[in-house]
């Protein structure tokens, strides 16, 4: 998906519809920054992968293709600094085709999970049944021989083979980092959440953002709009003759 330039008042706009909600509609108030046109309902329905792929592209139009982030070390719990770039966290997608399985007498025919799937779980408190409500939500149906079953009736591997193949088919929905820690050499995955990433850096934009408006609107009287349809380099010289 293209994703076009936005402005700072679009910027601002988005931070303001995600600012204090779930990690679901902050994902949706992003993405809506990528397809301006499409509806609430046409967003929530896209594909995890689909959807991220998206909000990669969104991050480097607005802050570059490196990224810079920080984790800890689970063995020694040492602060680590990331850094990579854009292709590193880009994956190829897997070719479009119907979804299904067949282990044994089980037979499963799914569908790879959406935002609007993850906001249906976002209240779970446990990892294994929110884990289970998903996998639920995409199994459209399941069969042992001739007769259907539940998803919750899928023996454990039968579950995991159809965990797999919905992975396979979506892979930029889970996006794993190799890491190495400096101190004990302690290897591992770490997972890459790009909205979580994202919207971490455009509040801290957004909020500079505001703090500009303040000082040029208290200093000279203009309004919001007017500021900020400056460009950036016009504002940081204003700002800078405040200095």
């Amino acid at each position: 998906m293209a994703v076009s330039a936005l402005t700072s008042s679009e910027l601002l706009a988005i931070w303001e519809r995600g600012d204090g909600q779930r990690p679901s509609r902050r994902a949706l108030a992003l993405l809506a920054g990528t397809a301006p046109h499409a509806t609430p309902d046409e967003l929530a329905a896209m594909p995890v992968g689909r959807r991220d792929a998206s909000l990669v592209e969104l991050r480097a139009r607005l802050f570059g293709d490196a990224f810079t982030g920080v984790t800890s070390c689970p063995a020694c719990s040492e602060s680590i600094e990331l850094t990579f770039g854009i292709d590193e966290v880009r994956r190829e997608p897997a070719p479009h085709a119907p979804l299904s399985i067949r282990e044994g007498p089980y037979s499963v025919e799914l569908r790879v999970p959406t935002t609007a799937d993850l906001a249906a779980i976002e209240r779970e408190t446990e990892l294994d049944s929110a884990r289970r409500a998903l996998f639920a939500r995409c199994v459209a149906r399941a069969t042992r021989g001739d007769d259907s079953i539940g998803a919750d009736e899928l023996p454990a591997d039968v579950e995991e083979a159809a965990i797999t193949a919905m992975a396979n088919a979506d892979p930029q929905a889970d996006v794993m980092l190799p890491v190495d820690c400096p101190g004990c050499e302690q290897t591992w995955l770490e997972p890459f959440d790009i909205v979580s990433f994202l919207w971490a850096e455009l509040s801290v934009l957004a909020r500079r953002l505001l703090a500009d408006v303040h000082t040029l609107a208290a200093a000279y009287g203009w309004s919001e709009s007017d500021i900020l349809s400056l460009s950036p380099a016009r504002r940081n010289a204003y700002l800078e003759m405040l200095a």
